[in-house]
């Protein structure tokens, strides 16, 4: 009241009447209703009070207050008399006006209101502090457009709306207060609640699972993922993501620590990053993020364990208060992440030790060699499986005693090889005759150490092998250098044989025997040593030896006879192996072992197929010799006949020449014409004989050589022969034997012309050398890939046992006495054939005659 009567003391000192004056006092009474009707909410006081200035007083007003940092004035509330105009009223006045220019310093300056024509701007205070300024509107402007007195109601409204409006703002305040107090206090509630879960989280997954489920209730968020850093620490693999789609997870599997994306800067700067507006969270750059996002690093000693993004669904600031409490959440995740690293590499460290036990264990278990822990007086302390399996005695029976295994007159020497152990010397496979539980000798080599325990005094390990089967190796490899030796030593195949029969007796064996496959494909005996030598068949019999001929396969019994040992050389049940003798992939025989007194093994049997092996060389060796001086007998024999070939033309021709020559002295100028023509032919014939030796021996040098060359040309073949045929007509035609021709059409084809005359000339002239006069018939057809050339007589045959060397060099099927020649033509045919992908055979019966069939690829 005492305010109201000194706003009406002034309004009536500036002239206002009466009524205008209860006027205005019942407007400050309504407004100071109206005011305290208001919410305690700063928008709900500055609307009212527009309202009450529009339209009494004014056309429109505006309110305008201070920023925070006091440099702008920002409109909050407006109103207008026209609704027309209401629209670009307030675009108008949407924009900042600056508070430190203009009328709005000098009424926030001095606290006065100042008028411009119909504008009056008034200073809106409470308790001595500027909060804006209410500026309001007239339509017409004149001089004086607001009188002292509406000034003054004006000011009054002012005065009450910024009285207000500093209750309404110190509500808010402390409703906030109270609000962060709240919220304070829930977060320490979810935090203690999170911190809970992750003090009992024990894997990096789990840690990532409570984080995540709890935190994104903690921050409010609708997102979130975290990161760890990889080993290569090149990238961050997500581990857990929560909100996510399945797409976006997959696109944001691997975060590069390359570039500027706020994840990356997160880890590598080791500081948060926060994301208040649209930046960009993704490395690609391309992916749109959420409107806001804190990218917090996870750090345990000043290094990123990997990274934590919460994300948020609308744009999101982040106070102080929020900043510290993410950041707490933050760090308790580091830590429980460093928690459980450390006991993941605890429990890896006691998994290996585990199993590390467990293997070594397990290698003492399962090791083939003996294993023993003594003590330096040889009490045993440590008896593993293999010292049971080798020696005889349990772990029971020796555990706490001292080791039986070494015979009384070698324990002393032993003893102080302990003693040399536990002194540093280590044993390295000392050679030992011990004895098993049965009483029986075993040779075995030990190796010892010294092993220093966690307590008590130093132990010596020993690891025995029994090298009983070694010895028998190295006893078995310098018999097979031996008779490496022996069989190397001979190449006459019967003395190869017999030495073969006597290496294995009576080493290996009672009997040993060889056999060989004759050409009917039988099986003989060609060689025995031992004893029961002298019976035509040693044991095990030739059915057993066929099979293992056949097969190509050892067989053997192990089994020994309970009565009388000369039942081995009945048949009886004896031990005996039987192994085939095979080189270059071919069986040539068997060798068989045979003994009474003992059984085969595996190591026996590969003894055997080792000496079979050498053996089996030695044979072949020995054919291949015989070969080989058979082959010196047929190249003396060619040269043999190549001479008495070559001379008999040259003897011939001498002769001739000489009978005409002689003729020619004789008669002078009247020699016979007719004679000189028929001595002259003779001639021929010789020169062309001869001609044909020189060519075959030439082709034989060729083709050893490997130097024939084909010229292929287009060539009908049908014509070919009727030239060669053509040729031949005189010399058949002498000896009185038809030729006959069938021919096809048209055989053409890529061939070499010279060549293939060459093996038609040869065809022909042994049809007419061996066909005795009888037809001789040349067919040829044509197929669609092949031609096929037929030679055919009915002259002397060829023997079936003759016809697989019938193509070989200087083989024949007949005495070169009766016929003559190199025995090269077929040979020199088939080569040439085979080199233009053809084939050649023949098909013979003695007495009969012959058929020869090639067959030429066109192409």
């Amino acid at each position: 009241m005492t305010m109201v009567a000194t706003r009406l003391g002034e309004a009536r000192q500036f002239g206002a009447h009466a009524p205008e004056i209860e006027e205005r006092l019942a407007l400050l009474a309504e407004a100071s209703r109206v005011l305290a009707d208001a919410s305690l909410e700063p928008p709900a006081v500055m609307e009212r009070l527009c309202g009450l200035v529009v339209p009494l007083l004014g056309a429109a007003c505006a309110l305008r207050l201070l920023t925070e940092d006091g440099l702008w004035l920002r409109t909050v509330a407006s109103a207008s008399a026209v609704p027309e105009s209401r629209a670009r009223f307030q675009a108008l006045l949407s924009q900042r006006v600056r508070a430190d220019e203009g009328v709005a310093e000098e009424v926030l300056g001095t606290g006065e209101a100042q008028g411009v024509e119909a504008v009056l701007v008034l200073p809106l205070r409470a308790r001595g502090r500027a909060l804006g300024t209410l500026t309001v509107w007239r339509d017409a402007p004149e001089a004086s457009s607001f009188d002292p007195g509406e000034q003054l109601l004006l000011q009054e409204l002012a005065d009450r709306a910024a009285m207000a409006l500093d209750v309404a703002r110190a509500y808010a305040a402390e409703r906030q207060a109270r609000q962060a107090a709240e919220v304070a206090a829930g977060r320490l509630a979810r935090l203690q609640h999170v911190t809970a879960e992750l003090s009992e989280a024990l894997t990096a997954a789990r840690v990532a699972e409570v984080v995540l489920e709890q935190g994104l209730a903690v921050a409010d968020a609708k997102a979130g993922g975290l990161w760890l850093v990889e080993p290569d620490a090149t990238s961050a693999l997500l581990l857990r993501c929560a909100g996510c789609t399945p797409d976006a997870a997959e696109r944001l599997r691997r975060l590069p620590l390359t570039g500027d994306a706020p994840g990356t800067r997160c880890l590598r700067e080791l500081r948060p990053v926060w994301l208040e507006a649209e930046d960009a969270l993704a490395a690609g750059g391309d992916e749109r993020p959420a409107s806001s996002s804190a990218c917090l690093p996870l750090v345990v000693d000043g290094r990123a364990l990997g990274a934590l993004v919460f994300t948020f669904g609308l744009p999101h600031g982040f106070d102080d208060d929020e900043r510290a409490f993410l950041q707490l959440v933050a760090h308790h995740a580091a830590q429980a992440l460093a928690r459980a690293r450390l006991l993941e590499r605890e429990q890896r460290a006691r998994a290996a030790l585990r199993e590390a036990h467990q293997t070594l264990e397990a290698i003492i278990q399962a090791s083939p060699a003996a294993i023993m822990l003594l003590d330096p007086d040889g009490t045993v302390r440590l008896w593993n499986p293999a010292a049971e399996r080798m020696l005889g005695w349990t772990a029971d029976e020796v555990l706490g005693k001292v080791l039986p295994v070494v015979p009384p007159e070698h324990w002393e020497a032993f003893r102080q090889s302990l003693e040399r152990a536990t002194r540093g010397t280590v044993l390295d496979g000392a050679p030992l005759l011990g004895r098993r539980r049965d009483g029986s000798a075993v040779q075995v080599a030990v190796w010892t150490g010294r092993v220093h325990p966690a307590s008590g005094p130093p132990q010596c390990l020993s690891v025995m092998v029994d090298i009983t089967e070694r010895q028998r190796g190295e006893a078995a490899q310098r018999f097979l250098a031996e008779a490496g030796g022996v069989l190397a030593g001979c190449l006459e195949e019967e003395e190869t044989l017999e030495r073969v029969a006597h290496l294995a007796v009576p080493a290996y064996a009672e009997t040993c025997g060889v056999f060989l496959e004759d050409e009917s494909g039988g099986v003989r005996c060609v060689a025995t040593a031992g004893e029961g030598s002298d019976a035509e068949v040693p044991p095990p019999g030739l059915a057993v030896v066929s099979r293992v001929i056949q097969s190509g396969r050892p067989e053997t019994r192990s089994g020994l006879s309970e009565g009388d040992p000369t039942c081995a050389r009945a048949g009886g049940t004896c031990a005996y192996l039987c192994v085939p003798l095979r080189v270059r992939g071919h069986t040539l025989g068997a060798l068989t072992f045979v003994t009474s007194r003992r059984a085969y093994d595996a190591q026996d049997l590969a003894l055997a197929q080792e000496l079979a092996r050498r053996a089996a060389l030695a044979l072949d060796n020995a054919s291949l010799y015989r070969d080989a001086r058979h082959a010196i007998r047929l190249r003396e024999e060619f040269l043999s006949i190549a001479s008495h070939e070559l001379k008999t033309p040259i003897s011939a021709l001498q002769l001739q020449v000489q009978s005409l020559l002689a003729g020619l002295a004789r008669s002078g100028a009247q020699f016979d014409p007719e004679r000189l023509k028929r001595g002259l032919e003779r001639v021929d014939r010789q020169v062309k004989r001869q001609t044909l030796l020189v060519n075959d021996l030439l082709d034989v040098s060729r083709l050893s050589a490997g130097k024939l060359e084909l010229v292929r040309v287009p060539l009908e073949l049908g014509a070919l022969v009727r030239e060669v045929a053509e040729r031949f007509e005189p010399e058949y035609a002498r000896s009185g034997t038809p030729l006959e021709l069938s021919l096809a059409p048209e055989a053409r084809g890529q061939w070499d012309r010279l060549r293939l005359d060459q093996v038609i000339t040869n065809l022909l002239s042994n049809a007419l050398k061996y066909g005795r006069g009888n037809p001789v018939r040349v067919e040829l057809e044509v197929t669609e890939s092949k031609a096929l050339l037929r030679v055919k007589d009915g002259g002397i045959g060829i023997a079936t046992e003759h016809l697989p060397r019938l193509f070989h060099r200087f083989e024949r099927a007949v005495s070169e006495r009766n016929y003559g020649g190199f025995g090269l033509g077929l040979w020199i045919a088939r080569q040439i054939i085979e080199a233009m992908g053809g084939h050649i055979e023949v098909e013979s019966v003695l007495g009969e005659g012959s058929t020869f069939n090639v067959e030429l690829p066109r192409g």
